[in-house]
């Protein structure tokens, strides 16, 4: 509890982004007005929330908000008069250094706007914008989700990414983050030809 009140002393409505034990802390002023359903809650309640829930977010939703979101696929697994479910997102994003990233979240509700001609099970590509929202239903969490998208076009379901190529991208990122020429490479592997598939592979085996 003191790490935490040191972290609100030290960036109590400032603009800091802060990686903690507790997940992302997002000390905006700013940012907390923006976020949907949120009008009725103090802005120290607004932290409180964070701290709580920190670490159930939707972390590929989030590193889009703080990055640059590329595309968004997904299967129609539900659908109603006013919403659709996505059984699966597939997030395809970009860091602001130019490397890139893919994640993934299950089941994701969205406004059916744009989406009307599409049915249940079809597979489609599409962008969005990024929103934090105040969720309710299992005690209060500050999660992420996806509004106005665009560019929405049918896909075959072999284009969407294997959980196996998700979870190989995720062995080279930690592999690319750890690596000691990580500041001088700038997008471009500088090790040696072969080495860090080599590093994958050998993490992957775990």
């Amino acid at each position: 509890m003191s790490d935490w009140n040191e972290m609100k002393r030290a960036y109590y409505k400032s603009n800091a982004v802060i990686t903690s034990s507790c997940g992302t802390i997002n000390f905006s002023i700013e940012n907390f007005r923006e976020v949907v359903g949120a009008e009725k809650i103090s802005y120290d309640e607004y932290l409180e929330i964070q701290r709580q829930s920190g670490k159930k977010v939707r972390h590929s939703f989030e590193r889009c908000y703080f990055a640059i979101p590329m595309s968004f696929k997904g299967e129609i697994g539900r659908k109603n008069s006013r919403k659709i479910c996505f059984k699966r997102i597939y997030v395809e994003g970009m860091y602001f250094d130019g490397q890139m990233f893919e994640g993934k979240e299950d089941h994701v509700w969205m406004d059916l706007k744009g989406f009307e001609q599409f049915d249940t099970g079809d597979s489609v590509l599409f962008s969005a914008e990024i929103y934090r929202y105040l969720k309710t239903g299992n005690g209060k969490i500050i999660d992420y989700g996806l509004k106005n998208p665009e560019k929405i076009k049918k896909i075959e379901k072999y284009e969407l990414p294997t959980d196996e190529k998700l979870e190989r991208q995720a062995i080279e990122q930690i592999v690319c983050e750890t690596c000691i020429l990580s500041e001088q490479c700038h997008g471009i592997c500088l090790l040696p030809k072969g080495e860090k598939k080599k590093r994958v592979d050998d993490l992957a085996k775990y």
